[in-house]
């Protein structure tokens, strides 16, 4: 992918319409910039910093795709055969998969975006403290496309700084432990960036990396290395002051609210904006279309659904009281005559735009419902089981839901926690790392557990593989780079 690498990341920096907060959405498109003239002002490093925002944009940097089609949360149409997304339905994927290409070339998009923006700001004249802002905010960008990686290919190349074009093919992958050192390091630089602002940037951060999303994106990074220490260390922190820090729990009415977009749940979000007419991509995807704006209902031809249906088995687990039913809704499928009910989440829907293929809604990264159950996870790792109740039933208890009973050992607060997070975190690209972080015994006992639509020619048991543990390196990326390595297994 020389494209990634070569003089014409200036594109790459420039602004789009739809970068991040509404002071980057009003700002006008500098696409004349020049590589020179884009790193001789504030104003320019700002819409350079915009592109680094625009760059995690999309399907393969948000992970809504490959998170949950390749789980047991849903299932891909054989009517609407998207692409090679059947592949990870069927647990079929090689390294020839295009989606997979797609992830590893938009992450290290990303990456570089940021690379050369550093450098830059390094070398420039920009006043120091607005220079620290825009690098923390960078910074925390950089190890979101690089946890990205890691946790889908492990072994990455390992770029801190402009690659140049002929030494760019001779990088090898580094061990995935190093390349999240880089990543912790981010983090905690980005956590910073508060210091870094001024009061006007402090009142207009809506959007933007901020501490809170660094600490809680560190407390993953923690929890996927099993460093359960520091990682109730920096969720616990965000815990104990999320008062005065202004966030916690949402009602469901407001959480996925597209006018609502910066609500006190809302960590971390890639954001949409009808105005600009370039909506969520997810939206076609993932509930039927080719309808009326904001009803979506399903249509009588083979390619009137979107692929991502909710395994019935799933939507079994919700009780009716349970609030987050509401964000599950049906329509009738009917192909050659067979009728069928299909199951889809409602979260990515706009009822109020004009397209039928646009979505206003945010796709959500960071959210408070996942800093609580996160510290939940910790504490019970760290034989503090009693002490992780509070937590997970604060999130039940925004559902409806009961509390969980006293007594749970750690073996089943373990278990307790895998489900509430399938149901909390439905079709938000977290189910298939949730499974992995279990270990290869518990994906494999829950993904043979539950029992396909028999609509669908799934009636079989599913093969996982141990090598399923991290996804191949992508075929195109080895072809052009002989010194990267394939997983073992592909």
């Amino acid at each position: 992918m020389k494209y990634i690498f070569a003089k014409t990341v200036v594109f790459c920096l420039i602004i789009l319409a739809t970068g991040c907060g509404k002071d980057f959405l009003d700002r006008n498109n500098p696409g004349d910039l020049s590589y020179d003239k884009v790193y001789k002002s504030q104003k320019d490093f700002e819409a350079a910093l915009a592109g680094c925002y625009q760059a995690i944009k999309g399907p393969s940097t948000t992970n809504v795709y490959l998170g949950d089609i390749i789980s047991d949360n849903v299932y891909v149409s054989r009517y609407n055969p998207t692409g090679d997304l059947p592949d990870f339905d069927r647990l079929s994927f090689s390294a020839l998969n295009g989606t997979l290409s797609g992830y590893w070339s938009d992450n290290y998009k990303t990456i570089e975006r940021v690379n050369f923006l550093i450098d830059k700001i390094t070398n420039s004249g920009i006043e120091e403290q607005e220079g620290n802002r825009v690098i923390a905010e960078a910074k925390f960008l950089r190890a979101y496309a690089y946890f990205n990686l890691v946790r889908i290919f492990g072994d990455v190349p390992l770029h801190d700084r402009p690659v140049d074009i002929s030494k760019v093919y001779d990088v090898p992958q580094s061990k995935a432990e190093d390349v999240l050192k880089l990543v912790i390091d981010d983090l905690k630089e980005a956590e910073k960036v508060d210091s870094y602002r001024t009061p006007d940037e402090l009142a207009k951060k809506g959007g933007r990396v901020t501490p809170v999303a660094a600490k809680a994106l560190l407390g993953k990074v923690y929890l996927w290395q099993k460093d359960f220490p520091n990682a109730e260390t920096s969720l616990g922190d965000i815990v104990e002051n999320s008062t005065s820090l202004g966030i916690g729990l949402e009602d469901f009415s407001t959480l996925y609210n597209p006018d609502k977009p910066f609500n006190k749940e809302i960590i971390f979000s890639v954001n949409y904006a009808r105005s600009t007419g370039l909506g969520s991509p997810f939206v076609s995807s993932l509930i039927p279309y080719n309808t009326p704006p904001g009803i979506y209902p399903n249509i009588n031809v083979p390619t009137g659904t979107g692929f991502g249906m909710i395994e019935p088995y799933v939507a079994s687990k919700f009780s009716s009281f349970d609030g987050r039913s509401s964000l599950i809704g049906t329509a009738i499928f009917t192909y050659l005559g067979i009728k069928d009910t299909n199951i889809y989440s409602l979260k990515y829907v706009d009822p109020l735009t004009t397209f039928n293929y646009l979505s206003a809604s945010n796709t959500i990264i960071l959210r408070y419902a996942d800093v609580l159950l996160m510290y939940a996870e910790a504490l019970n790792e760290n034989g503090k089981t009693g002490q992780a109740y509070q937590y997970i039933n604060q999130v039940r208890s925004r559902a409806g839901v009961a509390d969980l009973p006293s007594g749970y050992s750690k073996m089943q607060m373990f278990k307790a926690l895998a489900d509430e997070r399938q149901m909390e975190f439905l079709l938000e690209g977290d189910r298939w790392f949730d499974l992995r972080f279990r270990g290869i015994d518990f994906l494999k006992q829950v993904m043979n557990d539950f029992k396909p639509n028999a609509y669908l020619p799934r009636n079989r048991d599913i093969v996982i593989k141990d090598n399923y543990i991290l996804f191949p390196i992508p075929e195109d990326q080895i072809q052009i780079k002989p010194v990267l390595k394939q997983n073992p297994g592909y």
